[in-house]
């Protein structure tokens, strides 16, 4: 029964969307800010500013646990390639084993269910003036036993960045596609919004501040993530995040519950060339995700 809990929380994130995949944590370091930093890059991470670049190349990889057997699985690597920098990345979000009953109720063996994408991205910076641009397409795999369904997507970008002001703002218009292969006779809807991103360095606090609003195209539903980054000694950050889903997900049962509800928290460390993060979030409905990055540069 939790399982089935898990993933009606996930859909219900964006509940016009039957691949609520689209819209989960495959990066702790996106779940650790509970949604926000979007113009940041995060490779592994399901959704992001395509236009967000790194400064260097590197190889990441995470793993993210649900509660009740849930898992994430994502690579990617990033380079720079035709005077830009392209990422590719690879991820996977298993649902896991169900027992397949007849119409008697009479257990006929077990079955699986994840989600499975794969995406190629390019982002550069004009020439003339200090924007970045990107874009983010691939295919998306749905699988429920037997049955599959197939996604072509695109994802685009822009990024202003205020160097004087130590800021950035960006636009960001996600998930435009259609179904290659459908498992039913009904339409298949894609997770389609519009994202705007606020960064802001502070001056008189080690902390990097992000703001997200997302707008859901088909449900007219809108979203807000404030979080932010404390730039800690030793090469230490903390993150930490929160969103209107707070009050989505306040079931109004213990005051801890409503205090943490759509709350994420976590740790970056960098020792050399090697960054690596852990973070938590938690679900005001009750249950906690982790989850653990790793990032290599070369």
């Amino acid at each position: 029964m939790k399982k089935y809990l898990i993933i009606l929380i996930l859909g219900q994130l964006f509940a016009e969307s039957g691949f609520p995949g689209f819209n989960a944590w495959t990066s702790s370091s996106r779940l650790a800010m509970g949604g926000a930093g979007q113009l940041i890059k995060v490779p592994v991470a399901a959704y992001g500013n395509p236009a967000a670049l790194s400064s260097n190349r590197n190889f990441s990889t995470s793993f993210v646990h649900y509660p009740a057997g849930i898992h994430s699985q994502a690579v990617a690597i990033v380079f720079p390639k035709f005077d830009g920098q392209m990422t590719f990345a690879l991820k996977r979000l298993s649902y896991g084993v169900f027992e397949r009953l007849d119409e008697d109720a009479v257990s006929t063996g077990n079955y699986t269910s994840s989600d499975t994408w794969i995406n190629a991205g390019y982002s550069n910076q004009l020439k003339t003036f200090p924007i970045n641009y990107g874009f983010t397409g691939g295919l998306f795999f749905s699988n429920l036993d037997s049955y599959l369904s197939t996604l072509l997507y695109l994802s685009s970008g822009m990024i202003w960045m205020l160097k004087e002001q130590q800021a950035a703002v960006g636009l960001s218009l996600d998930n435009i596609g259609f179904a290659i292969q459908s498992t039913t006779q009904n339409k298949d809807i894609l997770p389609v919004k519009i994202s705007l991103g606020i960064t802001k360095r502070l001056v008189h606090l080690p902390l990097t501040l992000a703001i997200d609003i997302v707008r859901l195209l088909q449900e007219k539903h809108r979203v807000i993530f404030i979080g932010g980054i404390f730039h800690l000694p030793h090469d230490i950050k903390f993150k930490w995040g929160t969103s209107t889903r707070k009050f989505d997900q306040n079931i109004r049962q213990e005051i801890w519950k409503s205090i943490l509800g759509a709350t994420g928290l976590g740790l970056h460390f960098n020792y050399g060339a090697t960054d690596a993060g852990v973070g938590t979030y938690f679900y005001g409905t009750g249950g906690w995700i982790t989850g653990m990055d790793l990032s290599v540069r070369f």
